[in-house]
């Protein structure tokens, strides 16, 4: 047979078969790239699934560790706060009709707790045999029935439930101690020395209003003495009853503005006396959340005492040296100082102005204290982030609060 004619008979089968091949190589292409889109999108799967169980190990990890050191959030407060239809019951020093004015150190308790909880607060009297939360303020001591949780709370060493200072601070027999964290060591050493544990976690929870309330203040004093509560002749926001007080001689005169930390008992009142505070470029004070607030927004400032006049240094080690009150200390020491300046001025005496800011502008330095410790030993499912610069806070709920 000639070629041409095998030719004829054999090609046209070979082109069908090769046709056919190519076909298969097509549809086998197409099964690879499908599947190696499958591939490519089950392998970003699992690397999804991969760095979510990452996070979430790292987040066990955490709950981990602050259960083991008791922080995490505790289950009988929080069930206390679901019997009371999701409020936190909260004891404060609060406005009365004897006193019917907020203290602005005071105040902060139920504005944090709040604005920290995402819930509203109920004020709870320090005889109260239920459970609650006590946290700002040196109101550890005068708690005397129930059970109490304590956060970032103060407690007066030389004082008890019943006022009796001849044996210093004990334990009162109708309270059950719980403590999550106290303002400072020398509190801790109180408690301690009671027979109450407690852990080694310091601060006050004022120290977070700056992420709460930042207004823009302009500065319009020189110098801002806030006085504490002891120093006023007559308890309210205006100060003119120590106006005659020779301490206070020539104040106008130097740019200095005193200023009182009680304030009418609202949300307005509070905002209003913190733009008073913040509107000053130095402070100085008598009042402990004065000199706090002022450290908390990084203004500078000094501890101004009623002692001897001139600048002091005061040890904050072991113990600590008197007439330095036992809050700044119990919380400047807290917060790692190992002394703190002041200058002193008899309520008898004219003040020297000039000396009072020079001595600010060249001793105060600012915390490095950040306060997470104390954050993560809020003893309530927190609602707000530490890493959170700022936390919202509705105005309508803070209005609403029993100031």
């Amino acid at each position: 047979m000639s070629r041409s004619a095998l030719k004829e008979i054999v090609w046209p089968g070979l082109q069908d078969e090769i046709m056919s091949l190519r076909d298969s190589v097509a549809f086998l292409e197409g099964r690879l790239a499908a599947s190696r889109r499958l591939a490519a999108e089950q392998a970003g799967l699992l690397e999804r699934q991969a760095l979510e169980l990452g996070a979430c190990k790292v987040e066990l990890a955490e709950l981990k560790a602050r259960a083991g050191r008791g922080l995490a959030p505790d289950a009988r407060l929080a069930q206390q706060v679901e019997t009371l239809s999701g409020k936190v019951p909260l004891s404060w020093v609060r406005s009365t009709k004897a006193v019917p004015f907020a203290n602005l150190g005071d105040a902060l308790s139920p504005l944090i707790v709040s604005v920290m909880s995402g819930l509203p607060v109920a004020h709870y009297a320090f005889n109260s045999p239920n459970r609650r939360l006590a946290a700002v303020g040196t109101i550890g001591q005068g708690q005397s029935a129930g059970t109490v949780h304590f956060w970032g709370t103060g407690f007066d060493p030389k004082r008890n439930a019943t006022g009796d200072r001849s044996r210093g601070f004990t334990a009162a027999p109708g309270v059950d101690y719980v403590v999550h964290a106290v303002r400072g060591p020398f509190t801790r050493r109180a408690l301690l020395a009671a027979g109450i544990e407690a852990p080694a976690i310091y601060g006050d929870p004022a120290w977070f209003l700056p992420r709460i309330l930042k207004p823009r203040v302009e500065k319009k004093y020189e110098l801002g003495v806030v006085l504490h509560i002891s120093e006023l002749d007559t308890p309210g926001p205006e100060t003119g009853s120590v106006t005659g007080q020779p301490r206070f001689a020539g104040a106008q005169d130097y740019g200095v503005h005193v200023i009182s930390t009680y304030h009418e008992p609202s949300w307005s009142g509070l905002v209003g006396k913190l733009q008073e505070i913040l509107a000053c470029r130095r402070i100085v004070s008598n009042s402990f959340h004065g000199l706090l607030l002022a450290d908390a927004y990084q203004i500078p400032c000094l501890y101004f005492p009623n002692a001897p006049t001139g600048l002091k240094r005061f040890d904050l080690e072991g113990n600590y040296d008197e007439p330095l009150n036992h809050r700044f200390a119990d919380f400047y020491r807290g917060v790692g100082r190992s002394s703190m300046f002041a200058y002193g001025n008899p309520s008898s005496a004219p003040t020297p102005w000039e000396e009072v800011i020079a001595a600010v502008d060249r001793f105060w330095e600012p915390l490095s204290f950040t306060g997470e410790a104390l954050f993560d030993a809020f003893p309530l499912a927190p609602r707000v982030a530490f890493s959170e610069k700022r936390w919202p806070v509705d105005d309508e709920a803070a209005a609403a609060l029993p100031w």
